[in-house]
């Protein structure tokens, strides 16, 4: 999990600093990669909650039954 956290903070330091060359495609490419480490990092939360942290996190989505 940690290098999870370690890939997202490495991926938008590179995000800054290619944004000082204006290459919107890599930072476009590097936005994606950024985004599927934090889609990854909140299945980890979500796989380790506690069954009353889920029911909390489900509320207001269509399962609170």
């Amino acid at each position: 999990m940690n290098n999870i956290l370690h890939d997202i903070e490495q991926l938008k330091e590179i995000q800054n600093a290619v944004g000082q060359f204006s290459a919107s495609t890599i930072k476009s490419y590097i936005q994606d990669m950024i985004n599927e480490k934090q889609k990854q990092l909140t299945e980890f939360e979500i796989q380790n909650m506690s069954f009353e942290q889920y029911a909390e996190h489900m509320k207001g989505r269509g399962f609170n039954g």
